[in-house]
């Protein structure tokens, strides 16, 4: 906008400037028609009265004759020092900071030059008229510019706000909310954007709510490794080396059948849910709820160095944890239950297993079977393992345990060798217990709440 200004001001102001130059030009031309004339007939009182006419207008500020030979014959008003028809025919010059521009004609008589007129015009004229050309050019430059400005912020600001819009949600994405969704609609490229966004948000959020929904049925490894890869998810398994625990109520049939279905199921939850927060703490996996019967998993499908310690650890929390749990209960009026726990540790055969309509991720092998019948073969509160499995000093050291003698397990032809586990070094016992305070705390908030409502 300041150059197109530029442009067209100059533009006018040369245009003005050659009118200005025409119209003294002209007046000089006529002057020189008016007095020949009398010049021819020697009327120095004619000449000296047009002379004298003509600067009675404001913008001619001088009139004047010269003869044939360039010499000042007469004038009136102001004439510029050393003026010479001879040699230009306009001259400019300034008076008192007042700009003037002399204008020269020749009088010819036939062909013959006679002498020379002169006429001085006021250019301020002129330059009040390019004052105010230059003012009225930059004034519409300027609102022009401003028009400009704002109508650059209004379309840059509608061209950025989607940019923000899909930063804002792609931060959202990143901090996990899949439910920021950009609520503007548009038909350009931009809009394209902002739906295939909201496309992939809805497609995240589905995927993450199947995923949640999921990992209620399997553990939450297992889960993510099937979203992740959904055609990997196909009959077979490997070898790996883990432990197994089993957990089963005892007594669970005979107290099953002085309670209602929803009192056992209340009470269940109760109690996995206890077991759940042992599971999670020691970096084990729920592999399956069989009835009263919990069967937990260290090692698989997460690798873990330490599976066998933690599987004892979780042991003796579950082991805790129910009998705090049965405190709190019988405070309260309500079932109690105890648990008896079987583990073992060993080779088995890991992944999914079943049908190809229908499987499940598990371990299945004889280390397993042995630990299965191990809980059967524990009492009420007890926790039984094989013998071999505290033959690792690093274990032993760990574990405070008292030998059992051998048991006959069925589908065993000798006797395997047990222990009962009684409990766990001094630090690991004083973390478990915190965390048993907080389950306790966390359980008697919720009950407050429901009593409450």
């Amino acid at each position: 906008m300041t150059i197109l200004g530029t442009l067209l001001l100059n533009n006018q102001l040369s245009r003005m400037r050659d009118q200005a130059d025409s119209f003294g030009t002209a007046i000089a031309q006529q002057l020189a028609n008016t007095v020949r004339e009398p010049l021819l007939a020697d009327d120095t009182f004619f000449l000296k009265v047009q002379l004298n006419n003509l600067t009675r207008s404001e913008s001619v500020r001088g009139a004047a004759l010269f003869g044939r030979d360039g010499n000042l014959t007469d004038k009136a008003g102001i004439l510029p020092l050393a003026a010479s028809p001879l040699h230009e025919q306009v001259k400019r010059w300034d008076l008192e900071d007042e700009p003037i521009t002399t204008y020269y004609a020749p009088i010819k008589i036939s062909d013959v030059v006679a002498g020379h007129t002169a006429i001085s015009l006021s250019d301020r004229p002129i330059m009040a008229a390019r004052q105010a050309v230059r003012d009225t050019m930059i004034t519409a430059t300027l609102i022009m510019s401003v028009i400009a400005i704002v109508v650059a912020f209004l379309i840059s600001r509608r061209l950025a706000q989607p940019i923000h819009d899909l930063l804002a949600a792609t931060s959202a994405m990143r901090k996990g909310d899949l439910n920021y969704r950009i609520q503007d609609r548009r038909n350009d490229e931009i809009g394209g954007l902002i739906e295939a966004y909201n496309t992939m948000a809805h497609g995240m959020l589905e995927k993450d709510q199947v995923e949640r929904v999921l990992q209620r049925f399997v553990s939450p490894s297992v889960a993510r490794n099937m979203m992740a890869d959904l055609d990997q998810v196909q009959l077979g398994g490997r070898d790996v080396s883990a432990t197994v625990i089993f957990a089963d109520i005892v007594g669970f049939t005979r107290l099953s059948e002085n309670l209602a279905p929803d009192a056992i199921a209340d009470m269940l939850n109760v109690y996995f849910d206890a077991i759940t927060t042992a599971t999670s703490f020691y970096r084990g996996t729920i592999d399956k709820y069989m009835g009263d019967c919990a069967m937990i998993v260290f090692g698989v499908p997460e690798k873990d160095d330490e599976h066998l310690f933690h599987a004892l650890c979780c042991a003796v929390m579950i082991q805790r944890l129910v009998k705090r749990l049965n405190e709190y209960r019988n405070a309260r009026g309500e079932t109690t239950v105890t648990f008896r726990i079987g583990i073992n540790s060993g080779a088995m055969l890991a992944g999914n297993l079943g049908s190809r309509d229908r499987m499940q991720y598990t371990v299945v092998g004889d280390a397993v079977n042995l630990a299965s019948r191990l809980s059967n073969m524990a009492g009420g509160n007890e926790i039984i393992a094989a013998a071999p499995l505290l033959s690792n000093p690093n274990i032993a050291s760990r574990v405070r345990a008292t030998e059992c003698g051998a048991m006959r397990i069925r589908g065993k032809e000798q006797p395997v060798s047990t222990h009962r586990i009684d409990g766990v070094h001094a630090l690991s016992e004083t973390l478990m217990e915190q965390r048993i305070a907080q389950f306790l705390a966390k359980l008697n908030t919720e009950h407050e709440r429901v009593q409450g409502e």
